[in-house]
């Protein structure tokens, strides 16, 4: 059965609230209230009827029902004065009035999420009154403007205009709006690392503002700085940078004050207007006016009130006083369950020296925290503390992180629940449902006092420690939960906590903290750091857990973690240093003395990648012989499996493909596409891209073109599917962009390069961006552009000054042949002179015998015929000794070709038609298309002198 209403659509069955057949997200306990309400729609349901079907057989506060009444209306949009679906009957209950149509039967299918956006959207801001004059403005500043700057005091209301013209204005901007709260950071230097996750830009970004400018630049989006004036500094010169630079999307930031920029457009955000004192003014002309609007919104939402005539004196003097301060009007209105508004004006009066008049004798900053101050004090003395130890969060918190941190002040879980509901009831914390569950938030404004008070009040002084260890507990679980919980979920869900995790992190390396406590939670967050890539920050916060590890006391297996996570971050970092292999070799000898194979074959492992990464193959080989070799070995392990492919992958280096193709097929054919969500299904997905970063290559040299290639597109469509950009990059720089340039798929090379563009403005691996750059000049070289090649060579020179040096002797070699086709002789000799130098040093024989071919095809241009034929005869020989049949072909269709132009074809057909016989396919591919033509010319060429 399905109850519809208005847009919505409910149904009880499948605990689904749908929006023009989108799921809705509800808390638990909001959707067993609307079922109860939409059941008896038109009837008056009690508050003790609705406590009992959210909250069955559990005693809980008034104020419980009242936080997730309101979390109800606000998902339906219901938070006008006028209701459309829910009324509120004064302290009696709540009645559905609401057209409702009954349905029989079920949705046809489940509407599945979709996995959450790389975006930071923003929150769905609370029932706007009075902006919408500022709303319209703004917008049309920002149609004009790129960068506008939203200034006024605390609690005048900037983040929610933002978040107004943010949801009015959304399909302006083609690519979304991204929502980066600053308020969560209070260390300027995570600026940067702020931006790049809100973004969802990935990777290991050096320089993290340069990336977001990068990300920026193609797209056209808007961007906002929510509570800029906790690090005006980096935010102003981010704005200055954006502002230079040419992308379409605009920015919009809320501050205390301006960013001071030269061209910045700054609007100045006032208070709501309200009554003059004495009007004499009806509720009905009272409540035109959006101070008093606000104010008698909120005392409805919270307790019941019902507005009449007799009161308007008092709430226009109660605004006036508070000069029309939004979240002053709040909190005061909050206060109406305990106060009459009459009684109100005077308490204001009394404690905070407001005159009868209602004129505020305070600046308007300090009539907000006059007003928080004030609220405060009408609090219980658990209510108080409970406010106090919450300002530990840096972003939204749960219930249970919140009764696991009051436990700081002696509070018990009754208290926290008691304490929630009555602190969000007075306005002084928001909640909203995410999940299942409610998500509670401190405000900027009462964020900061609540952290004064904290600091002060000796009972709250483990607060931080709590915090810490509060994260410790939930990133360890997260740790559990990655194997078993969908991945789009297990993000969603801990990429959330990440502005928690940096506090704790700050709190525990702190001069005040607990090292002990940092290394623990360093630790527990590698994996959150691993699956979403945030490299940079990690590699900074692992450089110092690890230093501290080494210096205290700790366990030689928590040791080798931080090691091999920090040998990761930093082999995607953009130049490979000295410290990865300390890292690695670190990890090795942590991981021996610990006893865990596991980590030894992964540091092993990793320790070889890297390797080889720098060109040293022997050494790889070394270490991945030992990985292997390794006593209780597990083969479906995802330490062995990577062993036995970084080990096939090294001999291919080294030109053993014999070695290497029968590994790399076996576990090609292992692991499977699964199609399911799980994380073992990931996991399969991942092993099966992954072989086909190595096997593609082999195949090419060995013959099989068509066949690599489509591994390779394989690979890439996998990880397209999958959202593992990280991967996907990875199979395009290592396998579909040598392949296709190789086979001289031009069409394919201008797509791939494109993909690999676009991935690295998602997950910046600063190694690829060297390596695209090099692609696409090979690109523009191919398609006739004369200066490619100087960005061939500019972009060789970056990758190995980056140190990435894993078939660089190719890449030169490629350089090479394009000097030699514009005739450029001497740049070609240098070019093929560093190649070899650097095939010969690494021990890379896989591409000796292309090399040697290159080699002699200078040569011959150069006249140098002897030299030339015997180089192209090495060639041909070392491509058969290592069973490189594309080598082999290449080198005999430049020999044949040099012998028919010196009337030696006999000899040319004979070196050639047999090497061209050998191939099963991948006839469309460049080198056989021309192996193929010349026999045909030689052919016809006899066949013309005969007849």
């Amino acid at each position: 059965m399905t109850f519809s209403f208005g847009p919505f659509r409910l149904v009880p069955g499948r605990q689904l609230l749908l929006l023009d057949d989108r799921p809705v997200k509800l808390g638990g306990r909001a959707f067993e209230l609307l079922r109860l309400l939409v059941q008896r729609r038109g009837e008056l349901v009690s508050k003790n009827d609705l406590t009992a079907a959210a909250w069955p057989g559990t005693f809980v506060h008034d104020s419980n029902l009242k936080v997730n009444m309101w979390s109800l209306r606000r998902s339906l949009g219901d938070t006008q004065i006028e209701p459309i679906y829910i009324a509120t009957v004064a302290r009696r209950g709540y009645k559905f009035i609401a057209d409702v149509r009954v349905g029989i039967g079920d949705v046809q299918d489940e509407p599945t999420p979709a996995d959450p956006p790389p975006l930071a959207h923003p929150p769905l801001p609370r029932g706007i009154v009075g902006r919408e004059a500022d709303i319209t403005a703004i917008a049309d500043l920002l149609a004009e403007d790129r960068l506008v700057t939203l200034a006024g005091t605390g609690g005048i209301g900037k983040t929610t205009v933002a978040l107004a013209v943010a949801q009015a204005y959304a399909s302006r901007y083609h690519d979304g709006v991204c929502f980066v709260d600053l308020a969560t950071i209070s260390d300027p230097t995570l600026f940067g690392a702020a931006l790049v996750t809100a973004l969802g830009i990935r990777g290991n970004t050096d320089i993290g503002l340069a990336a977001v400018l990068d990300f920026l630049r193609p797209r056209q989006m808007l961007l906002i700085l929510d509570n800029c004036e906790h690090v005006l500094p980096a935010a102003t010169i981010f704005a200055s940078k954006f502002m230079t630079d040419t992308s379409p999307s605009r920015l919009l930031a809320t501050s205390r004050e301006p960013l001071g920029t030269t061209i910045e457009h700054v609007v100045r955000l006032g208070s709501l207007s309200f009554p003059s004192f004495g009007l004499g003014l009806s509720a009905d002309q009272a409540v035109r006016f959006p101070a008093v609007e606000l104010f008698v919104r909120r005392a409805t939402e919270w307790s019941d009130y019902e507005f009449v005539d007799e009161d308007c004196n008092a709430i226009a003097a109660i605004c006036h006083s508070l000069d029309g301060l939004p979240l002053a009007i709040e909190l005061a209105a909050a206060q109406i369950g305990r106060f009459t508004p009459q009684e109100l004006l005077l308490n204001l009066d009394h404690k905070l020296g407001f005159t009868a008049a209602g004129i505020a004798s305070l600046p308007r900053h300090e009539t907000l925290m006059a007003t928080i101050e004030w609220s405060y004090r009408l609090l219980s003395q658990k209510e108080a503390r409970l406010f106090a130890v919450l300002s530990v969060f840096s972003d939204g918190f749960e219930h249970d992180d919140a009764v696991f941190v009051a436990n700081a002040a002696g509070l018990t879980p009754i208290d926290v629940v008691t304490a929630l509901g009555s602190l969000v009831a007075k306005s002084l914390l928001s909640a909203q449902a995410r999940g299942s569950s409610l998500r509670y938030r401190l405000l900027d404004s009462t964020r900061r006092y609540a952290a004064e008070r904290c600091r002060g009040d000796p009972a709250c002084g483990s607060a931080m420690r709590r915090h810490a260890e509060r994260m410790i507990a939930l990133f360890e679980q997260s740790e559990e939960e990655w194997n078993w919980r969908e991945p789009a979920d297990w993000t969603e869900r801990y990429l959330g906590r990440i502005a928690d995790l940096r506090s704790a992190l700050s709190w525990s390396f702190g001069e005040q903290g607990d090292p002990m406590l940092g290394i623990r939670l360093a630790v527990a967050a590698i994996t959150l750091w691993s699956e979403t890539s945030i490299l940079s920050e990690a590699q900074a916060r692992l450089e110092v857990a690890l230093a501290l590890a080494k210096r205290v006391p700790c366990d030689d297996l928590s040791k080798a973690k931080l090691a091999c996570a920090l040998g990761w971050s930093l082999f995607y970092a953009r130049k490979s240093s000295n410290e990865n292999e300390v890292a690695w070799l670190d990890a090795i000898a942590f991981a021996t003395r610990a006893g865990n194979v596991d980590y030894q074959q992964r540091a092993l492992v990793g320790f070889a990648f890297y390797l080889l990464q720098i060109g040293e193959i022997a050494r790889a080989i070394t270490y991945l012989e030992q990985a292997t070799s390794l006593a209780g070995r597990d083969r479906d392990s995802t330490a062995t499996s990577e062993a036995d492919r970084a080990l096939a992958w090294a001999h291919a280096f080294a030109g053993e493909l014999s070695k290497s193709r029968p590994v790399l097929d076996r576990l090609a054919s292992t692991h499977s596409l699964a199609q399911g969500r799980s994380r073992k299904d990931a996991n399969e997905v991942y092993r099966f891209i992954t072989v086909r970063f190595n096997l593609p290559f082999v195949a090419w040299m060995q013959g099989q073109a068509d066949y690599a290639a489509k591994l390779a597109r394989d690979a890439v469509d996998a990880a397209d599917r999958g959202g593992h950009w990280v991967s996907q990059s990875n199979a395009l720089g290592l396998a579909a962009l040598p392949i296709s340039l190789e086979i001289g798929d031009l069409d394919a090379l201008a797509f791939f390069t494109e993909r690999l563009r676009r991935n690295l403005e998602r997950e910046r691996i600063s190694r690829w961006v060297s390596v695209e750059r090099y692609f696409s000049a090979c690109l523009r070289n191919l398609r006739g552009d004369r200066r490619a090649v100087e960005d061939i060579r500019v972009a060789i020179d970056e990758l190995i000054e980056c140190r990435f040096l894993m078939r660089i002797g190719s890449y030169l070699a490629f350089l090479a042949r394009a000097y030699l086709r514009q005739g450029r002789v001497a740049k070609a000799r240098d070019a093929i002179r560093r190649a070899i130098d650097y095939q010969e040093r690494q021990g890379e024989r896989w591409c000796r015998s292309e090399l040697l071919r290159v080699n002699a095809s200078i040569l011959l241009h150069a006249g140098e015929t002897d030299r030339a034929e015997k180089l192209f005869n090495q060639a041909l020989a070392d491509a058969r000794a290592t069973g490189a049949l594309t080598f082999a072909l290449r080198t005999a269709t430049d020999l044949a070709a040099h012998w028919a132009t010196t009337g030696r074809e006999k000899d040319a057909v004979q070196l050639l038609a047999p090497i061209f016989g050998e191939f099963t396919e991948g006839f469309g591919a460049q080198d056989l298309v021309r192996a193929s033509r010349l026999l045909a010319e030689i052919d016809d060429g006899t066949s013309g002198r005969d007849s």
